[in-house]
């Protein structure tokens, strides 16, 4: 079969179907809560599912797992789609898929792309700012929606002050 290559060892089918429903919710951008809430666990439970999850993608944050996690699904969805489509036991993909999922394989670990002059540059792929997210990441989200909210506080309370003075201004 020129042109097509076979994969069939996946670093999706290394996951169990729970940790699969976990990683599903998580890269619709759910909370490890709501996660819980919608399966039925503890949040804690979410949380160990994430962790295993990411080690077995190679990956170091939540953020991390669900992009490699939502990129190797539609790549694996494609691959099925093929593989009903040729009635065939194994997955075919042309060479421009393969080449794809290799990519993607070798972006998952830890790993540097060397650069033209020789420098190593690491590469990372974020679904939130790196602030937000890692040890201390609720608390950074927590204060920068209480930030925001006096924000607009201030604003609203300004504007009500200038409407007040324009409006008696224009009673005298």
């Amino acid at each position: 079969m020129q042109g097509k290559a076979e994969y069939t060892d996946s670093p999706i089918e290394l996951l169990t179907e729970k940790q699969k429903e976990v990683m599903d919710l998580l890269i619709e951008h759910k909370t490890s809560k709501e996660i819980a809430r919608i399966l039925e666990i503890s949040p804690h439970t979410v949380d160990q599912r994430i962790q295993f999850c990411k080690k077995k993608l190679g990956v170091a944050t939540r953020g991390e797992a669900a992009v490699v996690y939502g990129k190797l699904k539609s790549i694996y969805d494609q691959m099925i789609y093929e593989d009903s489509r040729i009635g065939s036991s194994t997955f075919l993909l042309d060479k421009g898929s393969a080449n794809e999922a290799e990519r993607l394989l070798t972006l998952m670990q830890p790993n540097r792309i060397k650069a033209d002059g020789g420098v190593e540059v690491e590469t990372k792929y974020r679904v939130v700012p790196e602030m937000f997210d890692g040890r201390h990441g609720t608390f950074m989200r927590v204060g920068s929606v209480a930030v925001l909210a006096v924000l607009v506080i201030f604003i609203v309370l300004g504007g009500l002050a200038i409407f007040g003075e324009v409006s008696s201004m224009l009673a005298n």
